[in-house]
């Protein structure tokens, strides 16, 4: 792919052709999930990030290994499985540790350090708004979309299935934005030298919860959802 057609690409389309991109975009702050339909030269200036540079490194990187994309080639049904196990589950797991240790960090030193109260207030506010969604998936989008994988009929009350998808994309980009917040507030997740170990094990946690989400939200609003709607116009 030539460099001009790179980055007209949508950053979320690169990343569906081969997943080892999201490293990349990783490395320079370029959104790929909620900001996965911008093309790459508008996601690098948005980053801030250098568009020669970028290519550098997308160009490097093709030429190791293999692309990892065999969830691109799973079924629906099968891919919205995995979503499930690998992803819902690791946000229900790790969600009340990011609470614990936000709550320890408020009584240790709520009133020391200015960053401790927001920082614990977005934790929050991410944890609040990702729950219901996980549920909202569940009970009403996958099951949908697994009947319509099958050939079944869709019961619900949404009307066309584009309409949870536009709802759960929405929401994707609050979580995408509260992200931000939580990068901004942490210094990109490097936790002062006086720190103490909870306040270090906290932002490395964060760290991981933000790529782990990231890959998330790629898998369903640049693989799933699109999948989804083509099969529902067919």
């Amino acid at each position: 792919m030539s460099a001009h057609t790179l980055l007209q690409t949508p950053v979320g389309e690169l990343v569906a052709q081969d997943f080892r991109r999201a490293h990349v975009f990783s490395r320079f702050n370029i959104d790929f999930c909620c900001g996965g339909g911008r093309i790459l030269l508008e996601a690098c200036e948005r980053a801030g990030a250098d568009a020669t540079k970028v290519l550098e490194a997308l160009n490097s990187q093709t030429t190791e290994g293999q692309p990892d994309n065999a969830l691109a080639q799973l079924p629906l049904a099968e891919l919205i499985d995995y979503i499930e196990q690998k992803h819902h589950n690791y946000v229900r797991n790790t969600a009340p540790l990011l609470l614990e240790y936000a709550e320890k960090m408020l009584r240790a030193h709520g009133e020391h350090y200015e960053v401790i109260k927001p920082l614990t207030g977005w934790i929050r506010a991410l944890v609040d708004d990702l729950m219901p969604h996980l549920m909202k998936e569940e009970q009403i989008l996958f099951p949908a979309v697994k009947a319509l994988a099958a050939g079944e009929s869709v019961n619900g009350c949404f009307g066309h299935i584009g309409n949870p998808i536009r709802a759960m994309e929405y929401e994707h980009d609050e979580a995408g934005t509260i992200l931000a917040k939580l990068r901004q507030l942490t210094d990109n997740y490097r936790a002062p030298e006086y720190a103490c170990t909870t306040w270090r094990i906290c932002y490395q946690t964060l760290a991981e919860f933000e790529a782990d989400l990231h890959r998330h939200i790629h898998l369903e609003n640049n693989l799933l959802f699109p999948k989804t709607l083509e099969l529902s116009m067919s």
